[in-house]
């Protein structure tokens, strides 16, 4: 028996909840990576933005935009096991992010209590 409209729905709202984790992330990236640029400016040590913060930062644009590809394919593939009726619930997905983000965390963390 294949998916009603009500598991269709969830499984789109599901996605559209990636793509506002997505968004969040590439907007937290971008002001990770401005924000050491931000710090010297304010405190007259010069112009250029801390390498650590750059790094941090692009890391977690370029994750936000991977996560966009991996929630495409995950509401695409859900999408098709509804049709069919075979959905299997899996979380890669979810354990990937999580640790990603909690790496990042500790990194964030170890960073600012060193140069604090």
């Amino acid at each position: 028996m294949a998916g009603g409209p009500t598991d269709h729905f969830a499984n789109e709202r599901t996605f559209l909840a990636w793509i506002r984790t997505s968004i969040t992330i590439i907007g937290l990236g971008f002001v990770v990576a401005r924000f050491g640029l931000f710090l010297r400016i304010a405190t007259g040590t010069g112009g250029n933005s801390s390498p650590i913060s750059e790094v941090v930062g692009v890391f977690l644009v370029l994750a936000g935009a991977a996560l966009v590809a991996i929630a495409m394919i995950r509401f695409r593939r859900v999408q098709e096991e509804l049709k069919e009726g075979r959905y299997e619930v899996r979380s890669d997905a979810e354990l990937v992010l999580s640790g990603a983000l909690i790496a990042v965390g500790v990194c964030l963390g170890a960073y600012l209590l060193l140069t604090g």
